[in-house]
């Protein structure tokens, strides 16, 4: 008679346990909302570590502050509808991003982190970086808001963060946390949170 198994019969039945395993214990979901609030959590890290490397502080520029690095959120055009954001340095301090002077490339796919106001299908646009299209967000409250438009995130190379671009290098300097929150069509939400030393984490 037979008094034990073999080793090869032991790995079959271990084998056949993990293929039922794997259609019976259910998997967890990762949403397009979570994957929207990983990048833009991803991209907040990328726009400080820019900030800290590139110091915008000259001497001969009263306005120099304005070039600072910043995640700005954007709307694509009423006839199109949807969100996006890019990573920009205001160069000429006028307000709006030309991609390839002041946009930054991503490092995950050397595509600018821009999008055209269209937020379509374009040689110029990075996908990730449209909210709507991409991953259904309709909509962003950002604490610390205190723009006319929808937000952003400055980082000066001083580790300090501010919520816009002030007068005064200063000005706007967070003070509290700031919540970023993404909701998609169905109310559901992701939210992150900007710490005045520049910390960024997922709620």
């Amino acid at each position: 008679m037979k008094k034990s198994f073999s080793l090869l019969e032991i790995i079959l039945v271990i084998t056949l346990l993990a293929i039922l395993a794997s259609f019976i214990i259910p998997k967890k979901q990762i949403s397009d909302l979570d994957l929207a609030s990983s990048r833009v959590e991803l991209y907040l890290k990328h726009t400080r570590h820019l900030a800290l490397m590139d110091d915008k502080f000259d001497h001969m520029d009263e306005e120099w502050f304005k070039k600072r690095w910043t995640l700005k959120v954007m709307n694509c055009w009423e006839s199109v509808g949807g969100l996006y954001f890019i990573v920009v340095s205001d160069e000429d301090k006028e307000g709006y991003p030309y991609k390839k002077i002041e946009c930054v490339k991503d490092p995950l796919t050397q595509k600018y982190l821009y999008s055209h106001g269209r937020c379509g299908d374009h040689q110029d646009n990075n996908k990730y970086v449209q909210l709507t299209r991409q991953y259904g967000v309709t909509y962003i409250d950002m604490s610390c808001n205190e723009t006319s438009s929808l937000g952003q995130i400055t980082f000066g190379n001083n580790g300090k963060v501010y919520s816009k671009v002030g007068n005064t290098p200063d000005e706007y300097e967070i003070k509290e946390p700031c919540s970023i929150k993404l909701f998609d069509a169905k109310g559901n939400s992701r939210s992150l949170k900007v710490y005045p030393t520049g910390y960024i984490s997922t709620i």
